[in-house]
């Protein structure tokens, strides 16, 4: 049997955040070949995992990331609330957002078997994570945008939001995604993304609500009525919720910028 010291086993620990005698026992198994180590570690939590599979994700948070190139949303899925806040738990799902954002990979089993520029694959975080938290956990779905961004993440961490605009936001594209993160309903960025269906029947609804009119005054009423229908669900429109005297589109312009789209999770929402 080979003989496993103490620093050994630390060096495996600081790797992997798994208990001592995990990272001991997998290192005798290995006869003191600490990547063997590392591989017998995976595969038996990968195993354990199998066995918790059934225990429902409804826990989790957004992992968020934004630069000048683009930005990205990862729904990561865990069992309680107490590992969703754990703060190693926060950066595994920043993390995947950001190699998300860097890679343009979508498709959510090919980006846990991609490699990260650390040469370890992202599946290995999450394997690692499990050993830890002793949970089941799972990437549930990613979403990425193209240019300059910003990004914001409730503290709770279960909503996450993200704009690209047509030139960097800086802090103010962070106030942004605030706005959005406490707002409940958005149709579009401008108007002509709304459906066209809900406008219509938004037209029709006002329209009914008029009696006893001419009808050029029942148009102007329709119009004035679809006015505010619009500045209740239209991103730009918006009063600003951190100035209420402003649209969130004055606010972006007067900091130089004007919002592109924008992106939106919550946790346990549907991919």
């Amino acid at each position: 049997m080979a003989e496993i010291s103490a620093k050994q086993v630390q060096a495996l620990r600081g790797k992997t955040d798994l208990p001592m005698m995990d990272c001991k026992q997998a290192l005798v198994e290995a006869g003191g070949d600490e990547q063997k180590a590392l591989e017998l570690l995976r595969k038996r939590f990968a195993d354990k995992m199998s066995t918790r599979a059934e225990k429902e994700t409804a826990n989790g948070r957004i992992g968020v990331f934004a630069d000048d190139k683009g930005v990205a949303l990862a729904e990561l899925r865990c069992e309680t609330d107490f590992v969703a806040n754990n703060e190693l738990f926060r950066q595994l799902a920043n993390e995947i957002a950001q190699h998300c954002a860097r890679t343009g990979i979508l498709d959510v089993e090919q980006l846990k078997a991609s490699a990260l520029p650390s040469g370890r694959k992202v599946n290995d975080l999450i394997l690692d994570a499990f050993g830890k938290f002793k949970e089941n956990m799972g990437l549930h779905r990613l979403k990425r945008l193209e240019g300059p961004g910003a990004c914001y993440v409730h503290h709770n961490g279960k909503i996450g939001t993200a704009i690209i605009c047509d030139a960097p936001p800086g802090e103010a594209g962070r106030h942004v995604c605030m706005h959005i993160a406490s707002t409940q309903v958005i149709l579009g960025v401008v108007r002509e993304e709304a459906d066209p269906a809900m406008v219509a029947d938004a037209r029709e609804r006002a329209m009914s609500e008029i009696t006893n009119k001419p009808d050029q005054i029942k148009e102007k009423i329709v119009r004035g009525k679809l006015e505010k229908w619009y500045a209740d669900r239209i991103l730009t429109e918006q009063p600003f919720v951190m100035d209420d005297k402003k649209t969130v589109g004055a606010y972006a312009k007067e900091n130089g910028f004007s919002i592109k789209a924008y992106l939106k999770y919550e946790v346990g929402g549907v991919k």
